[in-house]
């Protein structure tokens, strides 16, 4: 299962006809699931739409994009707002695809929550690498593969030793204090 991404055009607007075609009048129409959540200072409401693909769209997902087995499509919408600031919402509109690995029929419960899965490890290690660790800027580059290593390296060690559950809170204490960051690049990973 996996989010497609804006740099998939081609195959984004694939599935949004698909989905327009099998669902007339695709998000307009009531969700197949939604749920609120209310944690970190903010209220969220998701929203999920799923179609099945069938054979035919099954057959040119994986003629024309190399993906074999796509079973399921739909979009999936968060609605975010801060409890402080009730007035500003945030809203982000996703496509998502599931695979053959789910049981016939998937249910939206099931992929909702799957969803939800595939977004803390999106916002616990790739969105911590791209924003915070700055690493878009540099694809493409012979030296990124090595810097994407070295900040691997930095992230785990700064989750490891529990110096703030924020990362970019945890890269200004280290960089405020040289001499740790001094250590912990000389001490033992057994230490750890």
């Amino acid at each position: 299962m996996g989010l497609i991404k804006d740099d998939q055009p081609r195959l984004k607007q694939a599935l949004e006809e698909w989905m327009l075609f099998y669902r007339e009048g695709g998000r307009s129409c009531p969700p197949d699931w939604e749920g609120v959540d209310k944690g970190h200072g903010r209220l969220e409401r998701r929203r999920l739409w799923i179609v099945p693909c069938e054979e035919d769209m099954q057959a040119y997902l994986e003629e024309t994009f190399g993906w074999p087995g796509v079973q399921w499509c739909g979009w999936i919408e968060r609605q975010r707002r801060k409890l402080a600031a009730p007035a500003k919402v945030e809203v982000e509109v996703h496509m998502w695809v599931a695979g053959g690995a789910f049981e016939w029929p998937l249910k939206a419960q099931e992929a909702a929550a799957l969803l939800r899965g595939h977004w803390s490890i999106e916002n616990g290690v790739f969105y911590v690498r791209d924003v915070t660790m700055d690493e878009d800027r540099l694809h493409g580059r012979k030296i990124a593969a090595g810097l994407s290593g070295i900040r691997n390296t930095a992230l785990t060690l700064l989750r490891r030793l529990g110096l703030a559950p924020y990362i970019p809170e945890a890269r200004r204490k280290v960089a405020a204090m040289p001499d740790c960051g001094l250590h912990l690049l000389t001490m033992p990973l057994l230490d750890l």
